[in-house]
């Protein structure tokens, strides 16, 4: 629930979901863009980072709460499958959008943004043992397309 309150006062989702498009008939529309983005943003962060998760979290009530439903009487969070159609949706102008928010908030969150920020990142081939799905793709010495 805490999560919860941290991510409505910096309005991470509603901030996300402002720069996706959304083509579904206002109408129809039964959990909104933010809405799906909240779930999805508080479920990692519990360490469910699967979407299948949602199946189950989307009735339990202290993660409705912490979404900003009521846990008894608030209608049901989102589904896996409504939650993998907006996981592939988003354009790549969309995602590199995405990321400008993410590097909003984290400027904003110092009282003058900081003149530089290093990114340490390792890119170490990571082995994978045993028959793990695409475990073949750690052995064939290909690169990642990102970063080039």
């Amino acid at each position: 629930m805490l999560l919860g309150q941290a991510e409505r006062r910096l309005g991470l989702a509603d901030k996300l979901a402002a720069v996706i498009a959304d083509p579904r008939n206002p109408l129809l529309i039964t959990h909104s863009l933010a809405s799906i983005f909240r779930a999805r943003i508080l479920a990692i962060a519990c360490g469910y980072e699967d979407a299948d998760d949602l199946d189950h979290l989307r009735k339990d009530p202290a993660f409705k709460i912490a979404c900003g439903r009521l846990p008894d009487t608030g209608n049901d969070l989102c589904s896996q499958p409504t939650m993998s159609r907006w996981e592939n949706a988003p354009t790549l102008r969309e995602i590199v959008k995405l990321g400008g928010v993410l590097i909003d908030l984290y400027c904003a969150s110092y009282a003058a943004p900081p003149k530089a920020v290093t990114l340490d990142i390792d890119d170490t081939c990571d082995v994978v043992h045993g028959h793990q799905q695409l475990s073949q793709d750690h052995h064939s010495g290909r690169r990642p397309l990102w970063p080039p």
